[in-house]
């Protein structure tokens, strides 16, 4: 990397450091890029020639913790272990996640904007890691059924829908801040959606 791209790349974290902060403290609808500039002391011209606009230093960070969070959980359900240990260690990590994990106010800021909850480039990351983690679920019930722990009538449509209902009670920011208090939520839903009303299967 020579010195252009090493000041190029300064100038790039020096955009993100500011965008963060001042996401942090505003919340990212309130913030404009003349208020990321002055922060970051540097010309408006420089964060449109380095990003475009602020929707993509927004993206960027929103796909950082997306991809984040899928590298992990492919970390935890693709091993060579049985059906109910990959579960239990997926709830495991969804919990220890929500609950020690707790979002940065900037965080907080981009999950909650509501402009940006209507984005569609946001909608499309969201949408696609959704999938993603349909199929890893997906493939991790075929797994069950092969062991005799899933109901193999089950069709991959339903199973797909339902996974997504409780995929979007995870992402929920509402159930972010419930389980700082009450840390065994997490586990109770992870228990729900592996084992239904009825309660684990012996």
């Amino acid at each position: 990397m020579d010195g252009f791209e090493r000041r190029k790349e300064q100038s790039k974290d020096d955009i993100r450091k500011a965008a963060w902060e001042l996401f942090s403290q505003f919340g990212v609808d309130k913030v404009s890029i003349a208020d990321i500039a002055r922060k970051a002391g540097i010309s408006q011209a420089t964060i449109y020639n380095n990003f475009g606009s602020k929707d993509a230093i927004v993206q960027e960070f929103v796909t950082g913790a997306v991809e984040h969070l899928m590298s992990r959980a492919q970390e935890i359900l693709t091993p060579e272990m049985l059906f109910r240990e990959k579960m239990a260690a997926f709830i495991q990590f969804v919990s220890e996640m929500l609950a020690n994990g707790q979002p940065s106010a900037a965080e907080s800021a981009i999950f909650s904007s509501l402009d940006l909850q209507n984005d569609p480039e946001i909608k499309k990351i969201r949408a696609e890691a959704q999938e993603k983690m349909t199929g890893l679920l997906l493939g991790l019930i075929q797994e069950g059924k092969q062991q005799g722990q899933v109901n193999p009538d089950l069709s991959d449509e339903a199973l797909g829908m339902y996974f997504g209902v409780f995929m979007d009670v995870f992402s929920n920011p509402q159930l972010q801040r419930r389980s700082a208090q009450n840390p065994g939520l997490v586990q109770e839903l992870g228990n729900l959606m592996m084992f239904g009303l009825s309660g684990e299967q012996k």
